[in-house]
């Protein structure tokens, strides 16, 4: 971090590190579609990343980030959303632009692993 900017790149090249991954995302329907499918041939299951805790508490991380792994953390990256594609966690880098589709905040819990 130098100035309050963070740069969790690799000379502008994701890391895979997992620090932009969180539960809830703009998706379309049919990147919804694309994971359930590759989900299912891939086996990929609910990825839960809280400690066992006295109170209530909700796991806001990305169910399909494997943060056991340094690298590749990503379970879903071959076909990741589009937000996941697009962004760059460079604090000099221009913000990334949603293509003029339909996108709707999906909790990524709720719809892949029904909680």
């Amino acid at each position: 971090m130098n100035s309050g900017v963070y740069d969790f790149t690799d000379n502008g090249k994701c890391t895979q590190c997992g620090a932009c991954c969180s539960n809830y995302l703009p998706m379309t329907q049919a990147e919804i579609a694309t994971i359930h499918r590759f989900m299912k041939k891939h086996g990929i299951k609910e990825f839960k990343h809280l400690f066992p805790v006295s109170g209530d508490a909700y796991d806001m991380t990305c169910p399909f980030m494997d943060d056991s792994k340094q690298k590749e953390k990503c379970r879903i990256y071959p076909v990741r959303p589009e937000i996941c594609r697009q962004f760059i966690c460079k604090g000099d880098k221009k913000p990334f632009r949603m293509k003029a589709t339909r996108y709707e905040v999906v909790d990524v819990r709720k719809e892949f692993f029904g909680e």
